[in-house]
């Protein structure tokens, strides 16, 4: 093969990096996101599908990898059960990363594959945040570049986030560019993860984070052990664009890749428990609420770009899970309680809205998409006056971030709800913090 393949390309820039390293700011933002991940991983343990995940994950095979928030004598699993189970249970209750570029939740996808690799090879903190960098750049990429159409079927984090995961155990497991390119041929044989169970309020969400980090880590170590892939996954007849976003633009995976502007500063954190898609607006109901001065709302109107309409119109999500997926729920319960926080989507909760609220699309927001994840708000109120509120950035974005502390009062909260004491909550919040200079 005269001319590197877009995997192969990748592959080279991940074993450069390797070699010389990231700057120092760029993993001061990854030990965050690190953080960020850590709240969503604990809060998981509180809900049914991470007992169910934790149940499973218990019969695995024992080893050196942490389960969150298990005990470390005995809780321990080997690297590919760790995985799985660290990434399902940060994908639960809506509030891990994500990336607008791409529509992925890479934290869910690629610190779990990290972090138990990093375990079993026994590296420092800043190798396995220097993985993380890595594998947020190339399951970013991959997102990036499948277009809006992959989106309607395909869960990114998923079909994309495993290219990811592979890139960063393969960065620990020290692959070079041949083998890496090998893993990331595999991860593309192995991507999968369909919407459909958005449509029946299942929890099949959670099993593909855990599946494509899972999946990342058995790519890199199957390579590392002379198992090939193909070079071609993305560009190939029969490879991934082809199979999976025809109407992709796989050039993107590669484009500009050597000006190391990287992608991880980028993503966005969550302080809302809620679908991403809904975040513009509840910040717009939050901020028209401030105006309401007692005055009953008549009639609501949120105005989204298509992808929010698709996953998120639903006037009567009947369990908790539907309502995190519901701008009108969502719209109503900030208008109403000023909060969507955890607590807000409880069985007792969820039912038949008082306020009503239409969801509708508008055309110049739906251009910006997915540049921006924005809404407008409009509403009636009883006197007649109309108020309106648009938001292009939603709390959270880096043209919007989150502080530091409040990524560690998210950690306090979200622990707390997964069950675990302040002294356990502290712990992780304190080895996060020492991330940088921990040696394993």
């Amino acid at each position: 093969m005269s001319q590197l393949t877009h995997s192969q390309r990748l592959a080279h820039w991940v074993t450069r990096h390797h070699d010389r390293g990231f700057p120092d700011e760029v993993l001061e933002q990854a030990r965050i996101y690190v953080l960020d991940w850590l709240a969503s991983g604990l809060a998981g343990r509180g809900t049914a599908a991470g007992r169910a995940v934790l149940d499973y994950t218990r019969a695995q095979p024992a080893g050196s990898c942490r389960i969150l928030g298990e005990p470390a004598s005995g809780g321990s699993r080997a690297a590919e059960p760790a995985a799985f189970a660290n990434g399902a249970l940060s994908h639960i209750v809506e509030m891990d990363d994500v990336d607008r570029s791409s529509i992925i939740h890479p934290g869910a996808v690629v610190i779990p594959a990290a972090l138990a690799v990093a375990e079993q090879e026994k590296k420092s903190g800043r190798e396995l945040l220097s993985a993380i960098v890595a594998g947020y750049e190339v399951a970013i990429r991959f997102g990036s570049a499948v277009g809006k159409k992959h989106y309607y079927h395909f869960h990114n984090t998923s079909t994309c986030g495993v290219f990811g995961a592979a890139g960063a155990a393969g960065w620990l497991v020290g692959l070079d560019a041949e083998a890496l390119s090998w893993a990331l041929g595999n991860a593309g044989t192995m991507a999968s993860g369909l919407w459909q169970f958005n449509a029946e309020g299942a929890m099949s969400k959670h099993l593909h984070a855990g599946h494509a980090a899972a999946n990342g880590v058995r790519a890199a170590e199957l390579a590392r052990r002379g198992f090939t892939g193909p070079a071609a996954i993305v560009e190939g007849e029969r490879g991934f664009f082809a199979g999976f976003a025809p109407e992709g633009e796989p050039d993107k995976v590669t484009e500009d890749l050597d000006l190391d502007d990287f992608r991880l500063p980028r993503v966005s954190l969550k302080p809302y428990a809620s679908c991403r898609h809904t975040h513009a607006a509840v910040d717009a109901s939050l901020a028209l609420r401030a105006e309401l001065s007692g005055r009953a709302v008549e009639a609501a109107t949120v105005y989204v770009y298509q992808a929010a309409a698709d996953l998120c119109d639903n006037e009567a999500p009947s369990t908790p899970y539907e309502a995190k997926f519901s701008l009108q729920y969502c719209v109503a319960r900030a208008l109403s309680k000023g909060s969507v926080g955890l607590l807000d989507f409880s069985v007792d909760d969820v039912g038949p809205m008082t306020l009503p609220v239409e969801v509708s699309v508008d055309s110049e927001l739906d251009a910006s998409f997915p540049a921006q994840f924005p809404a407008r708000l409009a509403l009636t109120l009883e006197d007649g006056e109309r108020l309106v509120k648009e938001v292009r950035f939603p709390l959270g974005d880096p043209e919007n971030p989150l502080s530091p502390a409040q990524v560690e009062q998210k950690l306090g909260e979200l622990s707390a709800y997964g069950g675990l004491s302040e002294k356990e909550a502290a712990s992780y919040l304190e080895w996060s913090r020492q991330l940088a200079h921990a040696a394993y």
